[in-house]
């Protein structure tokens, strides 16, 4: 029998008109509006220890913008809190706002849950096991350093935001592999400084215009006066070079100008390379990890991290001539100009000290079981402060470094590896990401007991194969987050699609998010959408266009640091003006 007419687009058609009337009927479903309160980051900005009260008001402010529903970070707060240095006054006193914040409130979750319920609201714990100990480093020589260092790391000392747990037991943090630096790169006299441009292009950097200083601690650093030889050439680049953003600085094979400085040998823990331009277009451009490189008398790399007077804490206080540097700080892939003004001392340098951090500041490894019963005593903490639920994320500010792939290789995972019958990269990933699902399993049945919900952040920028650089510094590497194993044995009842890297207009057409989406909703697992506040005048559209979708459950303002502030007494206001009309963005049915 002879068709003239074809099945497969009036089928795609009905599919579509069906999948339409889905989208619909699913726009009239619940939508909730809600806030993520990073507490630590209110009490930063604080002049005076937080309030039961202001706490109070935070939620009656946030109830009156429309949301329902607040999580809120969790530091500790159910055993007195992270370690939190003081902060030196110019008068030389110092003040600890988040410290005693904490010893006034006792437990500021327990606090926020109480006035969260009062307002009307549900109030879940915000959790990131990962992130027990920020990378806050003083200088070694600084004052800082030795009055509240705990820790050391390249550079100084680990001085705040640490969880005790950590401080008590550093050696269960996520450790850096032993097996390829010699023990003799700590002391090696560095012997050349090659110096390297992005291009071939000419620099106006002359051997007059060099300098190179150096420090013992890391702390007000001196000017050698020293002479060297200057050597220009150019050559051939030995790999692709990518910035923070993924995109090519320099290509294989490409030809690029080196300077190389020899003639000495410097012992200095601590050597800087800058120069005496304070003025003009500057020219000697590279990522910091790519513009020096430090050898030794017979030609042999030194490892060594690196600086570039940037910082992601304290940077008003990075200053060389002042102060000191931070060095591994996650940012190694900045471009940066060697030959731009040095005067404010945190800019137009490069700064290099050798070996690599032994771990990473705070972050614990997953496959050391102490580390998940400690989760799990944290999850227990939350639980009985009474909140609604507890949300999980695996990104932090605990595991920054300009090396990842360096890390991960804990006795406990390696020992796994063994039993599995290989020690490789592969294996150390799926070692590490089962430890980590078997944590989610536990914290979903003690969870679940105490008949509150589990939500579980899918990271779109990370949970891929096309990972952006910029991102991962908030990380671990050299594991293997099973979502898709997560969402199909149940191990959340809701889920939260996180992003930071996809610029918004192009999240739900991205195929992760996509991906991640779909599976969410055939196992019957709603999704809301986190979104950073950084277009404000575009929120009331974002929050409209993801309940139009149809797919989503609700719209996360992150974060409240960004849009709320306390006056006077304990007066809490909004101080972004789409925030406080955000609820007027909602169409049909919001959760009450």
């Amino acid at each position: 029998m002879t068709r003239n007419w074809k099945p497969f687009p009036l089928l795609l058609a009905i599919s579509c008109v069906a999948t339409g009337l889905l989208a619909k009927a699913s726009a009239a479903q619940p939508f909730t509006l809600e806030a993520v309160t990073d507490f630590i980051d209110e009490l930063s900005a604080a002049r005076q220890p937080v309030t039961a009260n202001q706490i109070r008001s935070m939620m009656a402010t946030l109830r009156e913008c429309g949301v329902k529903r607040v999580s809120w970070a969790y530091y500790g707060d159910g055993h007195g809190g992270y370690f939190h240095s003081p902060r030196i006054l110019k008068d030389g006193r110092t003040e600890n706002i988040p410290a005693r914040t904490y010893q006034q409130l006792g437990n500021p979750l327990k606090v926020a849950v109480q006035a969260a319920h009062a307002e009307g609201l549900e109030l879940y714990a915000y959790y990131k096991p990962y992130e027990t100990g920020l990378g806050v480093v003083a200088p070694e020589g600084s004052l800082e350093a030795s009055n509240f260092g705990r820790l050391s790391h390249k550079g100084g000392r680990l001085t705040s935001m640490m969880d005790r747990f950590v401080l008590d037991n550093p050696h269960l943090r996520i450790k850096r592999r032993s097996d390829d630096l010699r023990s003799s790169d700590a002391s090696t006299p560095v012997c050349t400084l090659r110096l390297i441009k992005k291009n071939d292009a000419p620099t106006r950097i002359r051997k007059e215009n060099l300098q190179i200083w150096a420090s013992r601690l890391n702390h007000r650093y001196q000017q050698l006066e020293i002479d060297f030889d200057l050597r220009e050439s150019v050559e051939l680049a030995e790999r692709d070079i990518y910035d923070l953003k993924n995109t090519l600085v320099t290509r294989k094979g490409d030809p690029v100008r080196v300077l190389t400085l020899s003639g000495f040998q410097l012992e200095h823990p601590y050597i800087l390379v800058t120069t005496n331009f304070t003025s003009g277009k500057s020219d000697f451009e590279n990522t910091v990890m790519e513009m020096l490189v430090a050898l030794d008398a017979e030609g042999r790399n030194i490892p060594g991290v690196f600086s570039d007077g940037w910082a992601i804490w304290d940077l008003q206080k990075s200053n060389f001539r002042q102060w000191g540097l931070f060095f591994d700080y996650g940012f190694g892939r900045h471009r940066r100009f060697l030959d731009s003004s040095n005067v404010r001392g945190n800019l137009g340098l490069i700064a290099f000290t050798r070996g690599r951090n032994k771990y990473l500041t705070g972050a614990l490894c997953e496959t050391e079981p102490e580390v998940r019963q400690y989760w799990l005593s944290c999850i227990e903490e939350m639980l009985d402060a009474g909140v609604d639920g507890i949300d999980l994320r695996v990104e932090n500010h605990s595991t920054h470094t300009d090396y990842p792939e360096e890390y991960g290789f804990n006795q406990a995972v390696l020992e796994a590896c063994k039993r599995r019958g290989a020690i490789d990269l592969e294996t150390i990933a799926k070692v590490r990401g089962d430890a980590y699902t078997e944590f989610l399993r536990q914290a979903r049945q003690r969870i679940s007991t105490r008949g509150k919900r589990m939500r579980v952040n899918l990271h779109v920028d990370w949970f891929r194969s096309d990972r952006p650089l910029g991102r991962q510094l908030a990380f671990p590497a050299n594991i293997t987050f099973n979502w898709k194993q997560w969402v199909e044995e149940g191990l959340m009842d809701e889920a939260i699609l996180r992003f930071l890297s996809i610029p918004f207009a192009r999240l739900l057409a991205d195929p992760v998010a996509h991906t991640m989406v779909e599976s969410c909703r055939r196992a019957g697992i709603p999704i809301t959408v986190n979104k950073y506040l950084s277009e404000p005048q575009q929120l009331h559209h974002q929050i409209a266009t993801v309940q139009q979708d149809g797919r989503f459950s609700g719209f996360i303002l992150y974060e409240t640091a960004s849009f709320l502030k306390w006056g006077p007494g304990s007066a809490c206001r909004v101080t972004m003006e789409p925030v406080s009309t955000a609820k007027s963005a909602l169409q049909g049915p919001s959760r009450e």
